[in-house]
């Protein structure tokens, strides 16, 4: 076993309501007959087993039965503060030995194959509790790697209407580790109906040139 799989639980972010997909589940939908939602799935779980799924809608029940779904502790749709907080919340109640909880959104088909290794060993070597992911240097706040410590300030802070992840994180130490791709974003999000067209070209051209 892996020291990650021991120390670190991975969370997928997909509390949200998909309003500019109009409503619609987004990580259910496809390109190459995948769902958005299965390949995240396939990404993290061969870098960490420890998979939970933060979503509040049922459906997401039926479809996925072998991971564990939590909804937003504090409802409302809070935004991904609120499922980061519901990850440390679920690792708290269950009494378990996470120390770090890496988060991942549901609507970024190309993760890095090394992302929660890279994560994992930049907290390691730093007195920070929280990593961010970047590329190009351009930060994205919601992929990254959260001390569990964490727990209780940040649910002071939603308490107090903090809603921007960036406006919580600075009042902590923090990096961010680079991840180089000069092909695609590895960090590209499908947002509207348009970016899952773009997806689909994205992964066309790295299938032709495979």
């Amino acid at each position: 076993m892996k020291d990650s799989d021991r120390l670190v639980c991975t969370l997928i972010l997909a509390g949200g309501l998909s309003k500019r997909m109009g409503g619609v589940i987004k990580t259910f939908l496809k390109f190459n007959d995948k769902t958005i939602l299965d390949r995240i799935i396939d990404k993290t779980n061969n870098q960490n087993k420890n998979i939970l799924i933060n979503a509040n809608s049922d459906n997401f029940k039926i479809s996925n039965k072998n991971y564990q779904i939590i909804k937003d502790v504090i409802e409302g749709f809070k935004g991904p503060l609120a499922g980061i907080h519901s990850g440390f919340d679920w690792i708290h109640k269950n009494k378990l030995d996470y120390k770090w909880l890496v988060t991942v959104p549901s609507d970024t088909p190309f993760l890095p194959n090394n992302l929660i290794e890279e994560l994992f060993d930049k907290i390691l070597s730093t007195k920070c509790k929280i990593v961010l992911a970047s590329h190009k240097n351009k930060i994205h706040p919601v992929i990254g790697i959260w001390d569990c410590s964490l727990k209780e300030d940040l649910e002071k802070n939603l308490k107090k209407g903090v809603r921007k992840i960036m406006n919580w994180v600075v009042n902590h130490e923090f990096e961010h580790i680079n991840f180089e791709n000069e092909k695609y974003d590895p960090f590209f999000n499908i947002n509207t109906k348009q970016d899952l067209l773009s997806a689909k070209e994205i992964e066309d051209k790295l299938i032709k040139k495979i």
